[in-house]
């Protein structure tokens, strides 16, 4: 049986419905959810070829929608960013990888730069700590199971300066006892 649309027209009120939905279900940046909104109408205006609305009105619409929930609190590129950071740090993410994931979501490079000087004052081997998680993660060094093959050291090593470590933190991570790292890691 074919699911039968209901139509509908895109309106100004549409789209801040469609936005208040996306920010309930899920955290996002002002520069993201602009993109969300437009993506939405242009989907919308290719399924209604026939349609008289003009872009130039729908991106008017965008930006007041968007600039409402900036003004109202609901959408905040610090706090996305400072949730974030956490997030990725604790998974083993280096500090180039996090700045970009953060400025693909369109997060401003001033406040990347900002929240990451003050993690950086808090904890300055935070980049190392974030090392030995990733090096755990994917059972690399003191963390391997299966016993070393010829080879695996340089492809591991190749494989952390892929995610963005440096050498030395990777030289000292893998070279390390697990003892060691897991002291590092949970001071104790």
């Amino acid at each position: 049986m074919k699911k039968i649309r209901r139509k509908t027209n895109l309106t100004q009120g549409y789209l801040q419905r469609a936005a208040y939905r996306y920010l309930e279900r899920y955290a996002t940046t002002e520069a993201n959810l602009v993109f969300i909104l437009k993506r939405k109408s242009e989907r919308f205006l290719t399924r209604n070829e026939g349609s008289d609305l003009k872009t130039e009105h729908i991106s008017q619409w965008i930006k007041e929608i968007v600039g409402n929930c900036v003004k109202n609190g609901l959408v905040n590129d610090k706090l996305y960013a400072e949730a974030r950071i956490k997030v990725f740090f604790n998974a083993g993410n280096s500090l180039p990888i996090i700045r970009n994931k953060l400025r693909a979501k369109g997060v401003c490079t001033n406040i990347i730069n900002d929240l990451i000087a003050r993690i950086n004052l808090d904890n300055p081997d935070v980049n190392f700590k974030s090392c030995i998680k990733y090096a755990r993660k994917r059972r690399f060094g003191p963390y391997r199971i299966k016993p070393t093959k010829e080879g695996s050291n340089k492809k591991e090593q190749a494989s952390m300066a892929r995610a963005g470590f440096s050498y030395t933190e990777t030289k000292r991570v893998l070279s390390a006892s697990q003892e060691t790292l897991d002291n590092i890691l949970y001071e104790k």
